[in-house]
């Protein structure tokens, strides 16, 4: 496998498991404790990511069978455009990884060390990159609800002008139809009081 193909497969991996700890935690909590990894409170974004590190780094090919199925399971339920085509194996290439640098030596160790933290930083940078595009969604999706809001108060406002303004076309014409007609005989003549 070129280098450029696991670079692409990594990097899917990496995405796909920030997007599972952003949005579905709770499944990956009930993964993870399948594989003795229990927390005492809510876990934390980085709890996630350094456990589900570890469970890689140690070859839990169990957990990384399972992983990969839970991210399938989502990826096939969702129409999110985010998915796209999971690659296969992608989480194998993590795990692999720190398989093939891990040797006896202490250098090996020491390798599969970096890569793992490497791998951390990457999700902990990708996870952050997806948080503000949410709110970035969020803060647009907001605008452009309250622009409609407006525009519909506008388009009311201007038809209750509209009506107003109809109705003192009206009232108007009223005043003027009532000033245009004759006085009556009997409105402009002094009362006569009879004389006895």
């Amino acid at each position: 496998m070129s280098n450029k193909t696991e670079q692409l497969q990594y990097n899917q991996a990496i995405d796909n498991l920030s997007y599972l700890i952003l949005h579905y935690p709770k499944p990956l909590e009930q993964l993870l404790a399948q594989h003795r990894v229990h927390f005492e409170d809510k876990p934390t974004k980085e709890q996630f990511i350094n456990e589900v590190i570890e469970q890689l780094k140690a070859k839990n090919k169990a957990f990384e069978t399972e992983l990969e199925a839970l991210i399938r399971h989502f990826s096939n339920q969702e129409n999110d455009p985010f998915w796209g085509t999971v690659a296969k194996g992608a989480i194998g290439v993590l795990g692999g990884l720190f398989k093939k640098k891990k040797r006896k030596s202490n250098r090996g160790a020491a390798m599969a060390a970096q890569q793992a933290a490497a791998a951390k930083r990457d999700m902990e940078m990708r996870l952050q990159r997806m948080q503000q595009a949410q709110e970035r969604a969020r803060k647009e999706a907001e605008t452009r609800r309250r622009e409609a809001a407006a525009a519909a108060q506008k388009r009311t406002n201007m038809i209750l002008m509209g009506g107003v303004g109809v109705i003192a076309l009206l009232g108007i014409g009223a005043v003027a139809l009532k000033s245009n007609r004759p006085s009556l005989p009997y409105g402009n003549y002094p009362i006569q009081i009879p004389k006895q």
